[in-house]
């Protein structure tokens, strides 16, 4: 890996641990092993240009195992319960540090810093079009919809689970799937 991809491997997981505030540049490079001159070389706006390639990183890293869920041709339900499992073993193994990779930044930021803001958006976007996508392709009405349902749904029961230490939340959701999202 070159110290770029070093630099924003770094500032994603710090992002997605301890926001973009608590998020120090000098920690990033001494973190990622990266020279201190590589920092401003790779991103010359700095902390927000970083922060914005690394949430377009972490958003991508997502989408692809979601994708790899979906992919496995399991019926709607299961699926997303599969998606929220993800989330809540992802939570639980990092002691509830990690939740969403970008809705710590999305609190923090998106409503100051356009740049931010943008990835943000994208992040969520592409996230709800992948689930749209499979979720049409399963015959659901409205995948778009329901695709977007599901991330607020997913969004507010990681932030209850971070807030209780406890996946509880999230698996309490997938018990609610079907009255909401799913008709079966």
């Amino acid at each position: 890996m070159n110290a770029r991809d070093r630099l924003i491997d770094s500032m994603a997981q710090s992002l997605r641990s301890a926001g973009y505030h608590n998020t120090g540049l000098n920690q990033i490079v001494a973190d990622s092993g990266a020279p201190k001159g590589s920092m401003y070389h790779y991103f010359p706006g700095g902390k927000v240009a970083l922060a914005a390639v690394a949430i377009d990183h972490s958003a991508a890293l997502v989408a692809e195992r979601i994708g790899e869920i979906l992919q496995r041709g399991l019926a709607p339900r299961a699926a997303l319960e599969a998606v929220i499992e993800f989330f809540a073993t992802e939570m639980e193994g990092s002691a509830f540090t990690k939740g969403c990779p970008v809705a710590t930044i999305t609190l923090e930021e998106a409503a100051t810093t356009p740049q931010i803001r943008d990835a943000c958006a994208r992040a969520y976007e592409g996230w709800q079009a992948g689930l749209a996508g499979y979720l049409g392709d399963q015959g659901v009405a409205d995948p778009r919809t329901t695709a977007e349902t599901f991330l607020m749904l997913l969004e507010g029961a990681l932030l209850l689970a971070r807030a209780r230490l406890s996946a509880e939340p999230l698996r309490g959701l997938k018990a609610r799937l079907t009255p909401f999202l799913i008709q079966t």
